[in-house]
């Protein structure tokens, strides 16, 4: 089973919310207790330790726990809207499918 998590760099995650609260990088490593150097590599991460990103989570006042990996784990590919293309023996059978995708599919193929 594959996660759903694998696509989450949670680094620059961090990096957009330090960026977006106009936080400068040697006042955000003060706060959460690393030297500047070191907030590179936790930009660069794909991993953080839990205790290490609830301090960040608390310093940039964004739930990065509840927003990002709940959310993530909450969404299902059921969510994903599909549609079902049926087929013939030597083709598509467009008489079940929308007007408006028939139309969308015309001009996109034209």
């Amino acid at each position: 089973m594959e996660s759903k998590f694998k696509d989450i760099y949670i680094g620059k995650l961090i990096q957009q919310k330090v960026d977006e609260r106009g936080i400068s990088y040697a006042e955000f490593a003060r706060q959460i207790h690393c030297a500047r150097t070191s907030l590179y590599h936790i930009f660069n991460s794909k991993n953080i330790d839990v205790e290490r990103l609830l301090l960040i989570s608390e310093v940039l006042q964004y739930n990065f726990i509840e927003e990002v990996y709940l959310r993530k784990l909450k969404s299902t590919d059921e969510n994903i809207p599909c549609i079902v293309i049926p087929f013939k023996e030597k083709g598509i059978d467009t008489s079940q499918l929308p007007n408006e995708l028939l139309e969308w599919l015309k001009q996109q193929l034209l």
